[in-house]
């Protein structure tokens, strides 16, 4: 069928060569296109969640968070002249790597990396540490905003585009003795996430919406109206129609639905907006294995109820684990799912890809950029990449000279 073809481009492919160690500033060739470390090499580095651009509006500048004997701290690069600048200066440490899913986040003092977000335009950085909201600007200047309520678990925050918001996700954290299977426990537990949305001005408490039975996290607000609020139900046993979910103020709307190839038993991941319209991409997998993407369109931006969906399923080259992450077009990034043939069976991808889907005739150009090669052992090491706002170059995390730094590689 002419609406399921795939046409994979592979562009640069046919030029690769080893990937060679580097030293910062310097270049691996891979094609025509290179990767570039931008950070030392010394520490731990890692680039923001991907629901948070790690850039600046300047585009020269961006955060990062380094680990040094597990304690996390925030510092600024110049991406041009290499210069870094550490804009936080804690001391405490975790008594262990602390993963992103590693539960009970809040017993730890050390900055909780999933709750780092960057605001580009004013330069304002949040994140939770020691049950508290903080803010910093790039200069190092900070102070707590809010104290977070006692026996929760703090997910994902983001701020809205203006800047006067964040959103945050809690989740009773009596879950998390319950077993492994939390979707489960949730809601035979009646356990209750909340989302709680502060001002980041003054600190006051907006809005705390309480969601019965459901693990909330990955919260989001909408680029063009505030007001509407992504989340999703973590590892929802039918995430295929109850994985994506918006709270527009009033009511809780569910998204996916069944039919027309859809099923609950598909799975789900990574639902992100698109950064201009206003519209929903996910990604995820079908019960036969074949993984797609997916976009939603609402017939208005400022109204969730009503909406249309068109799913791309991908080629057999698109095979493993990975996120997408969206530009302020319509093109995509992944740091997984292309796979050269021959290349060995693995789990997570090795590849930064660009996407660039046709949602009418249901086809997809796919091109990638350079191998990232991450390990993918911890969410920390997973390159989560994000475009820069130009749409001229892609961030990411990689491992694979032995500790996490972060690379930046240029799209023509």
């Amino acid at each position: 069928m002419n609406a399921k073809k795939i046409f994979l481009s592979l562009g640069l492919a046919v030029f690769l060569t080893g990937l060679a160690a580097q030293q910062p500033g310097s270049r691996a060739e891979i094609g025509e296109h290179a990767m570039k470390r931008l950070t030392g090499g010394k520490h731990d580095d890692m680039v923001l969640y991907f629901t948070s651009n790690s850039v600046l509006a300047d585009d020269r500048r961006m955060i990062f968070i380094r680990t040094i004997d597990g304690c996390n701290n925030l510092w600024l690069l110049d991406m041009e002249t290499g210069e870094e600048k550490q804009v936080t200066y804690f001391t405490d440490r975790s008594p262990n790597e602390l993963f992103f899913h590693q539960f009970h986040q809040n017993d730890f003092k050390a900055i909780y990396i999933a709750s780092v977000v960057l605001h580009g335009k004013t330069e304002m950085i949040y994140f939770i540490k020691d049950r508290k909201l903080w803010r910093f600007n790039v200069n190092g200047n900070g102070r707590v905003l809010a104290h977070l309520p006692e026996k929760t678990d703090i997910g994902q925050c983001h701020v809205n585009e203006q800047g006067t918001k964040l959103v945050m996700s809690t989740v009773e954290d009596r879950m998390f003795d319950a077993g492994s299977n939390f979707d489960r426990a949730a809601r035979e537990m009646n356990i209750s996430s909340r989302l709680l949305v502060y001002d980041t001005d003054n600190g006051d408490l907006l809005l705390d919406e309480v969601v019965h039975g459901a693990y909330v996290d990955h919260v989001q607000f909408s680029p063009v109206d505030d007001r509407l609020i992504l989340y999703n139900h973590e590892w929802a046993s039918d995430q295929g129609i109850r994985r994506m979910w918006i709270f527009d103020g009033r009511q809780h709307i569910r998204l996916r639905t069944e039919g027309e190839g859809r099923s609950r038993k598909d799975g789900v991941v990574h639902e992100t907006w698109e950064r201009e319209t206003g519209h929903l991409i996910y990604h995820g997998d079908y019960t036969d294995g074949t993984r797609y993407i997916g976009r939603i369109v609402f017939d208005d931006p400022h109204d969730a109820t009503r909406y249309t969906i068109t799913e791309i399923p991908l080629p057999p080259e698109c095979k493993k684990y990975g996120h997408f992450s969206v530009s302020n077009g319509h093109m995509l990034v992944s740091d997984g799912h292309f796979v050269l043939p021959g290349e060995k069976a693995s789990w997570g991808g090795e590849w930064i890809s660009l996407f660039m889907p046709d949602w009418e005739k249901k086809t997809v150009e796919v091109k990638p950029l350079c191998r990232h090669r991450s390990s993918w052992t911890c969410q920390e090491v997973h390159p989560h990449p994000v475009f820069n706002h130009a749409a001229s170059a892609v961030i990411f995390t990689s491992d694979f000279e032995g500790r996490r730094a972060v690379y930046k590689v240029d799209i023509e």
